[in-house]
């Protein structure tokens, strides 16, 4: 739903008919986010004529690039070695590539969390030239997802230990590049009556809008854990319309992670942590490596302490791509334990086994993997439904509890014409004010997508809508493409 939402934004943006002061509303926070990747967004919009690959192939563009920095961050921060490991780790993960398949505004926050850590590392070693391009990937990527705010703490930690440091010059022009970089959100604020600074004095004091849901601690840990497993390896035939989490009725059919690829996750931190607890005592005089090393595992076991503060004390519902800015730190720490354990005598004996048991069970999960709902089932609807309807004026309906959200008012406004009316206008009216429905449409396209993985209440739901749809139109066509059954009904005379 978002990424349909940030489309028909666009989409307005490049008309000249709505230019944002924000983007997409985070979760159930009601805090707004900035509308820089909204912007951003246009240009692969632009490139590929709203055509929905254009998104994919962009997401999967930065999946690559994030891979490179993963492996030049990995080696500037430790050693070639341990960057060509993290690297392997990160894009031979299932789990990283399934999240690189989405365009939409969590894409970029595993570049702006390795970026910003790296900053950080940067002004440890006293380098205070990079605190302007810190503002500025902070300020970039705190408009994509809130998530990022894990740094914050971090930051102004650092920033403090190193004021003395910092020249009046620096200082300025920092402040100067985020609040320019903000400035739609402060305007925004100021012709709302403060709407998101409302909305963050509600957040930090826990009071919960009527919309927003509690998850319990024992659920959070889980979701962590598993997170951390399902990193290693996600277990094989996932349903890729179910793995992100956010069908929380269907959330049971999601594949969790086996207890073995949670041991073999946490084995290779606590390896990490391991040493870097060892050189902090300095009593394992073996262990030592040079200080940039140090610093560098200050850097990670930080962000790692302060995910966990969060999975501990933020009580509002969360999901799994939330902890997209940790993966990338995640592989560096694997990255490292692999390398110290390859120096050891017969330690290849040990590596070469893991790696490639590592990348043998995430090919299988690839090549298993499935989706109910896919693309090209849509593509065919689309190009079944266009040949039935051939420019007459329809309306688009669809049932489903989860399903339904899948992108399809902007998709039959693309492929095949804007709908007179739809089942999304309560959602999205506003964003096609031009679309006039005041004459009834000839036909109506009705998608039937009840999952039979549901609640039995829920589809005792939808299949008694269903019928009412069908005693009420005539039918006129009706073909089933995968899980989706394609009624193309007209009215009654």
């Amino acid at each position: 739903m978002d990424q349909e939402y940030e489309a028909l934004i666009i989409k307005n943006i490049l008309s000249g008919k709505h230019l944002p002061l924000i983007g997409v509303n985070a979760g159930d926070t009601g805090l707004y986010l900035g509308p820089l990747f909204i912007y951003f967004a246009a240009i692969p919009y632009t490139l590929f004529s709203g055509n929905p690959l254009g998104g994919a192939i962009t997401a999967s563009l930065i999946g690559v690039i994030t891979s490179y920095f993963v492996y030049l961050i990995g080696k500037k921060m430790f050693n070639q070695k341990v960057g060509l490991f993290a690297a392997l780790f990160y894009s031979g993960s299932f789990l990283v590539s399934f999240y690189e398949r989405k365009f939409w505004n969590p894409t970029p926050i595993p570049l702006f969390s390795l970026l910003i850590g790296f900053m950080l590392y940067e002004l440890v070693k006293r380098k205070i030239k990079y605190l302007p391009w810190l503002a500025l990937t902070f300020s970039l990527a705190v408009q994509c997802h809130l998530s990022i705010l894990i740094f914050l703490p971090l930051m102004s930690y650092i920033l403090w230990v190193r004021r003395r440091l910092i020249t009046r010059k620096i200082f300025v022009i920092s402040i100067i590049i985020f609040l320019v970089l903000q400035t739609p959100v402060i305007i925004f604020e100021l012709r709302h009556n403060f709407v998101n600074s409302r909305a963050l004095v509600n957040l930090v004091l826990d009071r919960k809008q009527e919309s927003a849901s509690s998850s319990s601690l024992y659920e959070r840990n889980s979701l962590f854990l598993s997170t951390l497993g399902r990193f290693f390896w996600t277990p094989l035939a996932p349903d890729l319309f179910l793995e992100s989490g956010q069908c929380k009725e269907l959330s049971m059919y999601r594949k969790n992670a086996y207890p073995e690829g949670i041991i073999l996750s946490l084995l290779g931190l606590g390896i990490f942590c391991w040493w870097y607890l060892n050189k902090r005592s300095r009593s394992y005089h073996p262990l030592r490596l040079n200080d940039d090393n140090f610093l560098s595992a200050k850097i990670i076991i930080a962000t790692f302490l302060l995910t966990l503060l969060f999975v501990e004390f933020y009580n509002r519902q969360i999901f799994e791509y939330y902890f997209l800015f940790l993966f990338p730190w995640l592989v560096i720490a694997f990255g490292w334990s692999v390398e110290f354990i390859w120096k050891k005598e017969h330690g290849k004996l040990i590596v070469v086994p893991v790696i490639l048991l590592f990348l043998g069970l995430n090919i299988f999960t690839l090549f298993t993997a499935k989706t109910s709902y896919s693309y090209m089932d849509k593509l065919d609807i689309l190009k079944f439904v266009r040949q039935e309807i051939s420019g007459k004026r329809y309306s688009l309906e669809a049932l489903g509890e989860c399903p339904r959200f899948g992108g399809y008012r902007y998709l039959f406004g693309y492929f095949v014409g804007q709908p007179s009316s739809s089942y999304m206008d309560s959602y999205f009216k506003w964003l096609y004010p031009e679309v006039k429905n005041n004459r009834l449409p000839n036909q109506v396209v009705l998608l039937s997508m009840i999952d039979s993985r549901d609640k039995a209440e829920t589809i005792t739901k939808w299949e008694e809508t269903k019928l009412q749809f069908l005693t009420s139109f005539n039918i006129e066509k009706e073909k089933r493409f995968g899980k989706i059954q394609v009624f193309i009904l007209s009215s009654r005379k």
